[in-house]
């Protein structure tokens, strides 16, 4: 019922979000960027398409949203690098039970999201079930709502390699994890 909720919030403010949060959240994508190595790549909570310029160089690009009506405006975003020749697809859904089968890519992003989820754990559970051994998760969360220590907690070390920790732009902590072995499934 949370998760209805907070997703009906995002469907009514998804064009007043993408003002607000755009060049904020552009600086958390090109912080990540940066120590990203290969795609394919998901981009879960993918929004309003506001990382796709940034994350565009992994391709195949797959966005996965809750948000129909953020999904529409990332949409239009899309449309455009494709024309391009990029490949991007946009996939309605929680990020705590993702669609897509373990171990299916070697990269995953995740900003700004895990902190509004009903299961924080869940959902970084999912973030490590679909990335490949050897592969990378990118997350950042809004650091008023979990500190490092209780991130860092939730680094279980025989399954992830801390690569980096880090502060981004002064709101969100971020970490760049290496998959080292995948998790127990439930």
């Amino acid at each position: 019922m949370v998760f209805v909720r907070k997703i009906r919030l995002y469907d009514e403010s998804a064009t007043a979000y993408h003002r607000r949060y755009q060049e904020i959240q552009a600086r958390k994508y090109q912080a990540v960027i940066n120590h990203l190595e290969t795609g394919p790549l998901i981009d879960v909570g993918v929004g309003t398409g506001i990382g796709l310029p940034f994350i565009v160089r992994f391709p195949p690009v797959i966005g996965v949203d809750g948000s129909i009506e953020m999904l529409r405006i990332a949409n239009t975003e899309a449309q455009q690098l494709t024309e391009r020749g990029n490949s991007i697809y946009l996939v309605c859904s929680s990020a705590e039970a993702l669609p897509f089968r373990a171990g299916v890519v070697p990269t995953v992003v995740s900003i700004t999201v895990l902190q509004n989820l009903s299961n924080v754990d869940l959902g970084f559970e999912e973030l490590l079930r679909v990335t490949q051994i050897d592969g990378l998760v990118a997350v950042t969360v809004l650091a008023k709502t979990l500190s490092m220590n209780d991130l860092k907690s939730r680094l279980n070390s025989s399954v992830t390699q801390l690569v980096k920790f880090e502060l981004l732009a002064n709101e969100d902590v971020g970490f760049i994890i290496r998959v080292i072995k995948k998790p127990r499934q439930r």
